[in-house]
């Protein structure tokens, strides 16, 4: 049995013939050479059938074959020899023009994103400027409108304070003339009501002048003490202008910092203000 064993197997034989006449030979069942290599009756049969595409990859199929001949005290290294030659690998050509096209595509992505970082901080930086300019505007536009109610109430009351202070001299008019005074007391009553706008002329001595001159563009409103409005508008850069009117005086400036102030020739220093923001005061400044 040894010796027939160590035959050398027939070249016209294929592997599979080969490996069955050698289980026959030794009086082996398919079963029974089965087991040991823990393979099926049906996986033996195709080895031997030559079926090697079953049973899965040529190396699985050599090492079959290299067990089914230690089992049977066989030299596998002809039968081994006869086996075909793996099949080449494919060539790489197109792993590399995958790769390119893998290399092309990151660097687009990389270029994106520059792009994207770049576009997010031109947008972030256009709406920042966008907010810190037009913050004080909307500041300024809602002082304003809370200055120009403030002096429509302060108009209202001194003009009721004149109603009825002239109500009030009507009536001690009318008190104090009657039908039995003389016509000398007649006459110094029309002179006491004469003289009483004259005092009130004298007031006028008292009277301050303010003025201003622009370096920038800037608006500006200013009330006197009785509620007269005496300055209203923008004023350009390079205009001085010059008002009057009784003290005090309450003053809006949207720009305060471009404006020089004098009052009565004095200059009144409003650098304590918070810039880039309305400012009202009143003139003279309070100490």
């Amino acid at each position: 049995m040894n010796e027939e064993n160590t035959q050398t197997p027939s070249e016209q034989q294929t592997v599979g013939q080969i490996l069955k006449a050698h289980r026959e030979q030794a009086n082996v069942s398919i079963e029974t050479i089965a087991k040991p290599l823990k393979l099926s009756e049906l996986q033996i049969q195709r080895l031997e059938n030559n079926e090697f595409q079953a049973l899965g990859p040529l190396t699985f199929v050599k090492g079959y074959i290299k067990n089914y001949c230690r089992e049977l005290k066989v030299d596998s290294a002809p039968i081994l020899a006869m086996m075909p030659a793996p099949p080449e690998p494919a060539k790489p050509a197109n792993m590399q023009s995958f790769s390119r096209r893998t290399e092309k595509e990151a660097s687009d992505s990389r270029l994106m994103l520059v792009t994207y970082v770049i576009l997010a901080i031109v947008i972030g930086s256009s709406a920042l400027w966008f907010w810190q300019n037009a913050t004080p505007i909307e500041e300024q536009t809602s002082n304003i409108n809370i200055g120009n109610s403030i002096m429509s109430e302060r108009q209202a009351v001194q003009s009721t304070n004149i109603q009825q202070q002239q109500s009030a001299d009507k009536a001690l008019l009318q008190n104090t003339v009657t039908p039995s005074e003389n016509a000398a007391g007649v006459q110094a009553t029309v002179e006491q009501a004469a003289n009483k706008p004259l005092t009130e002329n004298t007031d006028s001595a008292t009277d301050s002048t303010i003025e201003m001159s622009f370096n920038d563009e800037s608006w500006v409103e200013i009330y006197d003490a009785e509620g007269e409005k005496v300055a209203f508008g923008v004023k350009k850069a390079g205009y001085v202008m010059t008002v009057t009117g009784k003290p005090p005086f309450s003053v809006v400036l949207g720009k305060h910092s471009v404006v020089s102030i004098t009052l009565d020739g004095e200059a009144v220093d409003v650098s304590t203000f918070p810039k880039n923001r309305l400012a009202k005061f009143t003139l003279p400044l309070a100490e």
